[in-house]
């Protein structure tokens, strides 16, 4: 405050000054200090170019482009430094002012040659086209020589203190001539020295004023003695009876104010710098108005007030040093709705709870009895709603905590698009074909055991699909198919049952056709044999030669000719007789056509169709419990082999059937015979079932094949939302963010992926504080139960640990502290770094006046409060607008002293008087005397 100190800002002050003032000596003149400055300057540069060059990287090893860094990294600086140097030399020299001139121009001259080394160097240095090496270093040389010259040659070729180096600063101070006879009495402004820094007084016959403060150089209290010097002729005369605000304007255009009691002691003064006399003048009305009644709070503990911003309202909470402790999310526009809104702060902040949402929290909600839960980012923004609800919230916890588990693994899907699911139905695995609006239409039969399985069977109804054919099988018919060793038959009914089938493999399709076209043929006209006993069987061979085989009596080949064969049927009847004693029962049979013969094994009753040779060409895909089951399964492949249709199936068929109830369905049969999928429902007509078929045969063909297991993310293409659907694409949650498209959408749910395990999960039951991380650092605020923010930090933290000390602050303070109500205006006493002080602040909390010092304890400010209550009411107004002097009337007698237009305090008087008349003759000497008076510096 203008009133504690009387130092001014001018040319002398600042850092520079001091440092050199400190360190170096009493400077003589700007130049000294900018001189000197720039020598250090300069030298700590040529240092450090030396050293970038000596401390960098050398050898062969080295790429070329980093040694050319290096050098130029050392010679820029290495090259300002000495300009610098030379310069601040210069500066430190007694040159003209024609000198400095030429010597700036030759520093200015070597700047701009380091800064074309650094524009061209090392392209267009030595080896480039064209090389500017020879002007740059002839420019950097010219102006170093400037310089130099300057430094150094002007006094080696004169040898004397010549034109070029005289003082730029004119004569050396002296002290004035003594006038002996001009005059008998005059003033005398002295300067001395006193402890580090410099005073002056001003000496009639004695000391008669003296200066306020303390001045950091001598050249500064010479400034201030001039200003003297200048503003006593003019000044006026102003008596200061009683207590006054001091008006005045100050720098830069600005107003400000300060309350003085009669014998000149500060006691307060604006609370801020004001853009005109009218507001300066208004707030002095302010304090006059509410300073004398405004009550009096005591700031040594948190507490919680009112604030008004741009007639906004809003309230705060702060401790004990009115640093903002909480602060209110919303304003309002009556102040009775901000008190409620502390109100409810108060209450809730009671008993929160602290949330700490590091990446993703998982929020448990009850609603009419039911739960359900939401997911939440770390600044609570919704980011999924669960489908279904809960009748507890145990079981709603469970499932979150299941759910987080699967959603780490959980695959990414595209909906719109067909697809294969290999999904986990309890602890079996299976798949099914979803079309592109997510309809189940395809099924597997079969259930496995383990995901892989269960995904090579969606691969392999892909890879047959495409080429299957739609077929309806009214009654049996004989399927020609192939394997991976070649080809065969078998003849079915519509029930997939299979009557006969082939014993043997062929090369080609038509090989096992032509064996289906003789079954066809041959079995309607086929003997049965029976066999009560064994029996010896000789047959003819295709190419004439006979053979014998011994069948025992259930229809077994006990033994036969091998690959022995006779010219005649009598050469092999008597190769048989060597094995008659082994079977003396056998019957002798021939046989002529082909044959059936009913047989039994291991897995029951069966029959095979023999043909003339001997071959098995058909044999009873299904084992009987009797004989006589048999015998009728063979009557029945008799009775209508003779009609049923041959057909060819390569890669599988699509086969469509109607139930017991007439409703059509399709399954998928695979060239093994097994029923590998099935629709997902059925059908009204053939139509329908085969249109059905032909929609999902694309699909089948080039579906991806996608593991999801217990849970998957399915993405919607429309928006690029995204939702959890279960085994059965059932949603189990609904995303409610849209992305700008698909990247952004996988890279949400891979972070969603990520912190699966990390999500916390939890339940706000009336408030909690919520921690979290914005953009600027860590952060809190108080939500309620439908996290609604209440309020928030008034900044941001370093860490976890900053912001969570930071509540714990807010929660020791907020349920015992004291509203504040500033209805009009009130004092504040409180305790800062200097002690304890004071300040008026209105309604708005904004400050209208501020005590002039700081006091030891909370007593002393009360007390000095006290006295300004009362100086308030009689003050009076005084504005300055030119330099005056004040009369003040002490304990100890009159004084005055000398203020500037600002207010700032340039001198006062040595002594005190008795009187008024004795201050006031001894101030019209120096009246008279301090314009012209001497200034004489005492070493």
């Amino acid at each position: 405050m203008a009133t504690e100190t009387g130092t001014r800002e001018g040319a002398y002050d600042g850092r520079l000054f001091e440092l050199y003032t400190k360190y170096v000596s009493e400077p003589e003149s700007k130049k000294d200090v900018y001189g000197y400055t720039l020598l250090v300057v300069g030298y700590v540069l040529a240092i450090g170019g030396m050293l970038v060059y000596l401390l960098g990287p050398t050898g062969a090893e080295v790429p070329q482009s980093t040694l050319f860094l290096v050098r130029e990294i050392a010679a820029v600086p290495s090259a300002l430094g000495l300009a610098f140097s030379l310069l601040g030399i210069v500066l430190l020299l007694p040159v003209t002012r024609r000198s400095l001139l030429g010597a700036v121009a030759g520093a200015i001259v070597a700047v701009a040659a380091v800064g074309l080394f650094i524009w061209y160097y090392p392209n267009n240095w030595h080896v480039g086209t064209p090389a500017y090496s020879g002007m740059i270093i002839a420019l950097y040389t010219t102006g170093i020589a400037l310089v130099a010259g300057v430094v150094i040659m002007v006094p080696v070729i004169t040898g004397e203190r010549s034109y070029f180096s005289e003082t730029t600063e004119g004569h050396e101070y002296e002290h004035p001539e003594i006038m002996i006879g001009d005059a008998d009495r005059g003033g005398l402004f002295t300067l001395f020295k006193s402890g580090q820094g410099w005073s002056w007084r001003f000496i009639d016959q004695s000391a008669v004023a003296a200066s306020r403060t303390d001045f950091l150089s001598r050249l500064e209290a010479e400034e201030s003695v001039e200003a003297i010097k200048d503003g006593i002729a003019d000044a006026g005369l102003l008596e200061i009876k009683n207590a006054a605000f001091r008006l005045y304007e100050s720098g830069e255009g600005a107003w400000q104010w300060y309350l003085m009691r009669d014998d000149g002691s500060a006691v307060a003064e604006g609370g801020s710098d004001f853009g005109s006399r009218d507001d300066a003048d208004a707030s002095i009305n302010l304090v006059k108005d509410h300073g004398p009644d405004a009550d009096a709070v005591v700031l040594d503990e948190a507490t919680y007030d009112c604030y008004r911003t741009d007639g906004e309202w809003g309230w705060h909470l702060v401790d004990e040093d009115q640093n903002p402790l909480a602060v209110g999310t919303e304003t309002h526009t009556d102040r009775a709705d901000a008190t409620t809104g502390l109100e409810a702060f108060r209450d809730l902040s009671a008993d929160a709870t602290d949330l700490v949402v590091e990446s993703y929290g998982v929020e448990l909600l009850e609603d009419d009895d039911r739960w359900h839960w939401r997911l939440r980012d770390s600044a609570h923004r919704r980011v999924a709603a669960s489908v279904p609800d809960f009748e507890s919230k145990g079981v709603a916890e469970n499932a979150v905590y299941d759910l987080l588990e699967r959603l780490e693994t959980a695959s990414v899907l595209d909906a719109g698009q067909p697809t294969y699911d290999v999904y986990q139905s309890g602890s079996a695995w299976a798949w099914r074909l979803v079309d592109d609006g997510g309809r189940t239409v395809a099924r597997g039969r079969d259930e496995m055991g383990a995901a892989e399985p269960a995904t090579q069977a969606a691969r392999t109804m892909r890879s047959l699909a495409g080429d299957a054919d739609v077929v309806e099988i009214e009654d049996m018919e004989f399927e020609t198919y192939r394997t991976a060793d070649g080809w065969r038959w078998r003849l079915v009914t519509a029930d997939r049952e299979v009557h006969a089938e082939s014993t043997d493999t062929y090369e080609s399709e038509e090989a096992a056709s032509r064996i289906v076209d003789r079954v066809r043929e041959e079995a309607p006209d086929a003997d049965l044999i029976e066999f009560d006993t064994a029996a010896f069987q000789v047959y003819e061979a295709e190419d004439g030669a006979w053979r014998w085989r011994l069948i025992d009596e259930d229809g077994n080949v006990m033994a036969d000719s091998g690959q022995g064969e006779y010219e005649s049927k009598t050469d092999a009847m008597s190769a048989m007789t060597t094995l008659q004693e082994n079977a003396p029962d056998a019957e002798h049979l021939e046989i002529e056509t082909a044959a059936f013969e009913i047989f039994q094994d291991d897995r029951g009753w069966g029959w095979r169709l023999v043909d003339d040779i001997g071959d098995t060409i058909a044999d009873g895909a299904t084992r009987h419990d009797s004989e006589e089951g048999a015998r009728q399964a063979m009557e029945s492949l008799v009775d209508s082999v003779g009609d049923v249709d041959e057909r060819r199936m390569a890669d599988g068929i699509f086969q469509v059937y109607a139930d017991d109830d007439d409703e059509w369905w399709w399954q998928f049969v695979r060239p093994n015979g097994t029923v590998h999928a099935e629709a997902a429902r059925s059908f009204g007509t053939r139509h329908e079932v085969e249109s059905a078929v032909e929609e999902v045969k694309p699909a089948a063909a080039s579906a991806p094949v996608e593991t999801i297991g217990r849970l998957a993310v399915l993405l919607d293409p429309e928006d690029w939302s995204w939702e959890l659907v279960d085994e059965d694409r059932d949603r189990v949650a609904v995303g409610t963010v849209t992305y700008d498209d698909r990247d952004a959408a996988v890279d949400a749910v891979a972070d969603l992926q990520r912190h699966a395990t990390d999500t916390t999960v939890y339940e706000i039951r009336d408030a909690a504080f919520d921690c979290y991380r914005s953009d600027d650092g860590w952060t809190w605020r108080l939500i309620d139960d439908d996290h609604d923010a209440i309020a928030r930090a008034p900044e941001t933290y370093g860490d976890l640990a900053a912001v969570e000390d930071a509540i714990d602050a807010v929660a020791r303070a907020a349920p015992d502290a004291e509203f504040v109500d500033y209805d009009d205006a009130a004092f504040e006493l409180y305790d800062d770094e200097d002690g304890w002080t004071w300040r008026l602040v209105d309604e708005d909390r904004a400050v209208i006046a501020a005590a002039a010092s700081h006091y030891e304890d909370r007593q002393a400010a009360e007390d000095d409060l006290d006295d300004v209550r009362e100086e308030i009411t009689g003050a009076s107004v005084i504005e300055i607008d030119s330099a005056a002097f004040e009369f003040h009337n002490t304990d100890d007698g009159w004084r005055w002293r000398l203020v500037d237009e600002q207010g700032t305090e340039l001198g006062e008087s040595v002594e005190t008087f008795d009187t008024r008349a004795e201050a006031q003759e001894q101030l019209q000497t120096v009246k008279d005397l301090g314009p012209d008076a001497w200034v004489s510096i005492a070493e």
